[in-house]
């Protein structure tokens, strides 16, 4: 399931900054939305949010009984509290649930089951920060989609171009630390 953003992580004067101008909504009309693509990627390989800090919803409707793992890292807390029908009291939640801020794994079991947590980065890390104005540029410099050009002896191959992570790239293995899901 795609996880939108509505603000990019990095903003136009980070890739002005960043490209010592040479990349501005000037010269690239199209620079915003390119940001704004780029971190809807990250968010989506990444399988969560990442920043800002919100407060969000976890919500499993019946199946086998299961752990609750929380689609996040940076937990900050637990609030809300109901396994397969019983809602738990806040002195229940703060006495008797456990989590791991950096790993989304809780000591909940259950089917049916609804968790309101707060989780996020306060500020965006400065990889996914880079990472978001590399994918933006490369899909700027590559109008029409291109990953690789030549011309006669010389070749150049643009990664990132065409859309996605790729898990085994420079980007990809930068990005790997914020991922839900990844082996230690």
């Amino acid at each position: 399931m795609p996880i939108n953003a509505t603000e990019p992580f990095a903003s136009v004067e980070d890739m002005e900054k960043r490209s010592q101008g040479e990349i501005s909504a000037a010269t690239h009309p199209y620079l915003a939305s390119e940001l704004l693509a780029a971190t809807n990627d990250i968010r989506s390989f990444c399988r969560w949010h990442i920043s800002p800090v919100l407060e969000k919803d976890y919500v499993r409707f019946g199946g086998f009984a299961d752990d609750v793992w929380l689609p996040a890292m940076e937990i900050t807390g637990i609030t809300e509290v109901v396994i397969d029908g019983e809602a738990w009291t806040p002195e229940q939640i703060e006495d008797e649930v456990e989590f791991d801020p950096a790993t989304g794994w809780t000591n909940l079991y259950g089917r049916a089951v609804r968790v309101k947590y707060t989780a996020g980065f306060a500020e965006v890390p400065q990889s996914v920060k880079s990472a978001t104005l590399e994918l933006a540029a490369a899909a700027l410099g590559t109008a029409l989609g291109q990953t690789r050009e030549q011309a006669g002896a010389v070749s150049i191959q643009f990664e990132g171009a065409g859309g996605g992570i790729d898990p085994e790239s420079t980007r990809g293995r930068r990005l790997i630390e914020y991922r839900i899901g990844r082996l230690p």
